[in-house]
């Protein structure tokens, strides 16, 4: 979970820093699109033998990835120079705080959520409503997505990114 975590967080990093044009909107995937984490989460979370790992990784996947964009937003601060940091070192030390601070709430919101998730595993009414949960998320925020590129010209790329996470996860649910 922690090389996923680390690897969302670079995923995050990298759109980040793609130029940032009105159709594709790269930053606006890494920033307030939620459908590939909804994705992503939701697979960590049911591909986990318990209760407790599913909390588990669902928070430590999400801990990195926040703890790796907000450090990188803290560099890029300080390489700017609008940090009062004279040393890389003195940011680190100075930041960490605030790093963990942005980084835990999140990681804990989706350890709860994934906790009561891994019950979507179960063959019941409630198991079913759980596993199409993350589905209806990503369907509406896809729906949400390709209005905006169609009345706006604008997040296509976001778009594009959750309804592929929403086609693999009908797969993946059909399966």
């Amino acid at each position: 979970m922690a090389a996923l975590g680390i690897l969302a967080g670079l995923a995050v990093v990298f759109f980040m820093g793609l130029p940032d044009n009105r159709l594709w909107a790269f930053y606006d995937w890494s920033a307030r699109t939620f459908g590939f984490w909804a994705f992503s989460t939701s697979l960590i979370v049911f591909f986990s033998e318990s209760k407790k790992c599913a909390a588990i990784n669902a928070g430590t996947y999400i801990f990195l990835m926040f703890l790796i964009t907000t450090a990188d937003r803290s560099l890029h601060a300080y390489q700017s120079g609008v940090t009062p940091f004279a040393s890389l070192a003195e940011l680190a030390v100075n930041s960490v705080g605030g790093w963990l601070a942005y980084s835990i709430p999140p990681a804990l919101g989706c350890a709860a959520l994934g906790s009561v998730l891994w019950f979507g595993r179960e063959n019941t009414a409630w198991g079913k409503a759980l596993r199409l949960m993350p589905a209806v998320f990503i369907l509406v925020e896809t729906a949400a997505l390709f209005y905006s590129v169609w009345a706006r010209q604008t997040r296509l790329f976001s778009a594009l990114s959750d309804l592929i996470c929403l086609l693999a996860y009908a797969a993946i649910l059909l399966k």
